[in-house]
């Protein structure tokens, strides 16, 4: 295992922060969009959404599963790091199922 490895932990559990900061911003809309369009740039529909969910998840197992392989403990961080991409992955599976139920939402 290696430092980038490790990092990427760090984005993915810095994401999971980040995510519910979102739902926040979701659940109580503000009149502006969260980001500024450029003309001509059009947002992605719900079923690229989806996609990249699903994506991101397979992504993350991939993750999961090369931590659990690695030998070294990294001050018990790596243990750490895998519980934080587990919930992550928690999460994605929450919100797979829930855009599965609740269409064009």
């Amino acid at each position: 295992m290696n430092i980038r490895a490790l990092a990427l932990c760090g984005a993915l559990a810095g994401t999971i922060a980040g995510g519910s900061l979102i739902a926040d911003a979701q659940t109580y809309p503000i009149n502006q969009p969260a980001y500024p369009r450029a003309s001509g740039q059009h947002l992605r529909g719900e079923r690229g959404s989806a996609q990249s969910l699903a994506r991101v998840r397979r992504r993350l197992e991939r993750v999961i599963d090369s931590l659990q392989r690695d030998q070294r403990d990294y001050g018990g961080h790596r243990v750490s790091a895998i519980n934080l991409l587990q919930q992550a992955r928690g999460e994605l599976d929450a919100a797979l199922q829930y855009d599965s139920t609740h269409p064009n939402r």
